[in-house]
């Protein structure tokens, strides 16, 4: 099967399969991101406490940490396509199950599977946009393909609260609860859980039939499979730029973990405008950097990504008014709209197709650890010193990955034409 990978400069920049994975990316992040502002609501209704509301919505992202690397090798192993919608089938389980609950205890192993179906998912779809993706427009594709995670950040939480609180979805929500009383629903009051979860649940079900219809883009293996060693559930080609996302996630961790404290306490009653300032600049990036990122080198863009962070963080931590907060969220957008997908082409670029799943795995889990051990080290110090020491700290760390990658490129410089090398060697 020839994919525009197989054949560099004669494929389009958006196929048919790249405009589906991308759909399929969409519909998946919007349905997860439904429970981010809701699930403390549901937890809380079934008599959780502030401790077990924080522990059960964190362990989600340990969990997918954990299985990103066995999550890769099977991309590489089993297709990128059959373990896609796996992940999809868990997310469509999980959601549903959602409803049967009736303690926070009974919540932990969905998170658990919450955990898995992120791994899962995230891993098989930046593995299959990679290998469909012209190497030629590599940089310009992988920045349209994460504009979905863009907007499905502004979409999933502003729906899922919607659908918990509008009284137009009271009368289906009751029509269910009434009729089977072991819904979790019918214990949540006026909030529509039971509503949401199915709206959830569907929205999982048309990504997966828009899986199933995606043609395979992993190469025929040779040699019959072989037991994996712990060295084979990583790829050594991605273990700097898992470090450098690494380090750039603290910017992420001290954004949506403590700035919502920190604007009310300068005086922003709605803290949300500025995730919405973000996401209206992440989505300008993509579309204005994404058909240059493929004109210079990878180093081009990154560079100033990270250091549109290191900006970010020094200006919240001078902020004395709004205005200077809403500069920073504009950096941020401008930071992450830029890095993100650079740094995803630069680490397909440097990795062969065979271990292309195992890349992908090693590279998110940096992004992974980055924002749950910066939570953890920013919260100390926040309790510690307060907010605009964290914010200092955060961007001392950020350009720390800065100065290594720049160490590193200027060791061993790769263009960005090395992608269109790169794919006529896959071949």
């Amino acid at each position: 099967m020839a994919t525009p990978s197989d054949e560099p400069g004669s494929g389009r920049t958006l196929t048919g399969p790249l405009l589906a994975v991308t759909l399929i990316n969409l519909l998946f992040f919007s349905g997860y991101l439904f429970f981010f502002p809701t699930l403390p609501f549901f937890l809380e209704k079934l008599g959780g406490r502030e401790s077990e509301i924080g522990l059960l919505i964190g362990i989600s992202s340990l969990t997918s940490l954990a299985l990103r690397p066995f999550v890769g090798y099977f991309v590489d192993r089993r297709g990128r396509k059959p373990v896609l919608v796996a992940g999809l089938a868990i997310f469509i389980v999980n959601c549903l199950l959602y409803n049967v609950v009736t303690s926070p205890a009974a919540v932990f192993p969905l998170r658990l599977l919450t955990g898995a179906s992120l791994a899962t998912v995230i891993t098989a779809a930046t593995t299959y946009i990679a290998d469909m993706a012209p190497p030629e427009k590599r940089g310009q594709v992988l920045s349209y393909f994460a504009l979905s995670n863009a907007v499905g950040f502004a979409i999933g939480p502003a729906l899922g609260g919607y659908i918990i609180h509008a009284s137009v979805f009271n009368r289906f929500d009751d029509l269910f609860t009434d009729r089977f009383d072991w819904l979790a629903g019918a214990r949540t009051g006026e909030l529509n859980f039971t509503t949401m979860f199915l709206v959830a649940a569907a929205i999982g079900v048309v990504a997966m039939v828009l899986a199933t219809r995606l043609p395979e883009s992993r190469p025929k293996l040779e040699g019959p499979p072989k037991r994996p060693g712990f060295g084979d559930l990583f790829a050594k080609e991605a273990a700097m730029p898992a470090l450098v996302s690494f380090t750039s996630a603290f910017a992420f961790a001290g954004m949506v973990t403590f700035l919502p404290l920190f604007a009310r306490d300068v005086g922003l009653e709605n803290p949300g405008a500025l995730f919405i300032a973000y996401a209206v600049f992440v989505i300008l990036m993509r579309f204005t950097v994404g058909p240059f990122m493929d004109r210079v080198s990878r180093a081009a863009v990154i560079l100033p990504g990270i250091g549109a962070l290191v900006a970010t963080l020094l200006v919240i931590a001078a902020a004395d008014n709004v205005f200077m907060l809403f500069v920073a969220a504009a950096l941020w957008g401008i930071g992450m709209g830029t890095f993100q997908p650079a740094m995803m082409a630069f680490t397909v670029d440097r990795t062969p197709i065979a271990v292309r799943g195992r890349a992908m795995g090693t590279f998110t889990m940096g992004m992974d650890l980055g924002i749950s051990l910066g939570s953890l080290a920013l919260g100390i110090v926040v309790e510690a010193f307060g907010f605009r020491p964290a914010y200092v700290m955060a961007a001392i760390v950020v350009a720390l990955g800065m100065v290594f990658f720049a160490w590193a490129w200027f060791r061993h410089p790769v263009q960005a034409d090395a992608g269109v090398a790169a794919g006529s060697a896959e071949r």
